[in-house]
């Protein structure tokens, strides 16, 4: 399997159905938590887009990883 073939195998999984409908909960959660305990806003939202994008990353890959044993 070719690399760009890899890149879009990880892409797929990153963005299927369930794993978006995770990262829209998992995003609100940590924003709303985030600006509970900070109170700040901008803070809390800049933690949760991090969040988020380091998570489709992780189970992107981690995803892909498993698919192929």
């Amino acid at each position: 399997m070719g690399h760009f073939q890899q890149l879009k195998e990880i892409i797929k999984h990153t963005f299927s159905k369930k794993s978006l409908q995770i990262r829209l909960t998992t995003f609100l959660w940590v924003l709303l938590c985030s600006w509970y305990w900070t109170g700040d806003p901008i803070k809390s939202g800049n933690l949760a887009i991090s969040v988020l994008i380091g998570s489709m990353i992780i189970q992107g890959t981690y995803e892909w990883i498993y698919d192929k044993s």
